[in-house]
């Protein structure tokens, strides 16, 4: 088995299309396009489905991408590895990230400051990620893990927090009880369907209460809560990392400060345990580990 032909259709697959794993290698298309079907030949199987609107694995090649993709990862993270070193850290660092995280972006940030000759692509999205399938090196997330081949690195914790705009509360009063956000316009960081957010506190005793807020306005975009907050459309319930510059500036208020909340939710780093990580990924990971003080 041709293993550059190997390498060559986990692009192909990796990218959705030959032309850009032309890109992305610097190899003519038609040379992807033999030595692919020459691969095929040799495997007595058909790999791929040529279609108009783009290629496509069939039952067969998908099954035998699954197989191959993490040895071929594998052997190029060790040729990386052996030509690199922390000065000279190059590569590319695959990311899928949840929507709306301003402080993944400024970390981000921080780290191709740190090493320059690395490039990022960062996918945005809150649905489940499959590591291997989707091409990923490591998920930045905040649910609950339901499998044991990954590694879950906690990197930070994550807070909501109530906000209004000044003249929102001007006009319509301020909110002194979680009761009270009955009578207001709320919006929330939220999901197609959702219609509430349950707001959990501590009393002075320590007791958690909660109770469901409704909302008129829901997105899965922080930006989009921000604005409207701003706007003075609505009291909002939004990232306190988002809402942090904002109140500094004046553009926003926190409300309901003496119901401290109850819930706060940890962002992990999740990667393959059985994948040998390259230099990029364990340099990312050792990277957020040192920004959150672990």
């Amino acid at each position: 088995m041709d293993l550059n032909a190997v390498r060559l259709f986990v692009a192909v697959v990796q990218s959705g299309s030959l032309s850009k794993a032309s890109e992305q290698l610097d190899v003519p298309i038609a040379t992807i396009s033999r030595q692919i079907k020459m691969l095929e030949q040799s495997l007595n199987m058909q790999l791929l489905d040529r279609l108009k609107t783009g290629i496509k694995p069939t039952t067969q090649g998908q099954l035998f991408y699954e197989q191959v993709y993490l040895n071929i990862d594998n052997l190029l993270n060790t040729e990386r590895n052996l030509q690199q070193d922390k000065q000279s850290l190059t590569g590319t660092l695959r990311i899928s990230t949840i929507i709306g995280s301003d402080h993944i972006w400024d970390l981000l940030i921080e780290f191709q400051q740190r090493y320059p000759e690395v490039q990022v692509y960062c996918q945005a999205t809150d649905r489940v990620v499959d590591l291997v399938a989707d091409g990923i090196d490591v998920a930045i997330r905040t649910s609950e893990l339901h499998t044991d081949n990954v590694i879950a690195t906690p990197i930070m914790d994550m807070q909501g927090i109530w906000v209004a705009s000044p003249k929102l509360l001007e006009r319509l009063g301020t909110p002194q009880t979680p009761q009270d956000l009955l009578n207001f316009p709320c919006a929330t960081f939220g999901r197609a369907g959702q219609k509430a957010v349950l707001f959990q506190w501590k009393n002075a005793n320590g007791e958690v209460r909660s109770l469901e807020i409704p909302c008129s306005f829901l997105s899965n975009d922080n930006s989009a809560i921000a604005y409207l907050a701003k706007a003075g459309k609505a009291v909002c319930f939004m990232s306190a990392y988002t809402a942090k510059p904002l109140i500094a500036q004046g553009e926003l208020v926190p409300i309901l400060v003496d119901y401290p909340l109850a819930v706060t939710y940890t962002v992990n780093a999740v990667y393959l345990s059985h994948r040998h990580q390259s230099a990029v990924v364990k340099a990312f990971i050792g990277f957020l580990k040192e920004k959150q003080g672990r």
